[in-house]
């Protein structure tokens, strides 16, 4: 399998909640970044994600002295593993 992705992605574990338009939030684990999305990993089988559903991402690990603003985002790709989000900008 090729890889045509457009930027390089960076190994990065923190963790990242996530408020669906129901307003529930989740804590997931970051895999990998990059300028264009992110990969979360999951494995409860309870969460229902669909391919396309807008999502709203902020970082919980403080990585310096102010909190890092929220980002949407959008689901793009489902796996066993995790979800590929795609930043909205």
């Amino acid at each position: 399998m090729s890889n045509n992705r457009e930027s390089t992605r960076i190994g990065l574990v923190i963790d990242i909640k996530v408020t669906f338009d129901d307003e529930s939030e989740h804590i997931l684990k970051s895999r990998n970044i990059s300028d264009h999305g992110v990969f979360l990993e999951h494995n409860e089988g309870s969460l229902a994600f669909s391919v396309g559903q807008k999502v709203i991402l902020q970082v919980c690990s403080q990585l310096g002295d102010e909190p890092l603003p929220p980002v949407k985002a959008e689901i793009a790709r489902i796996t066993n593993e995790g979800i590929g989000l795609q930043f909205i900008l």
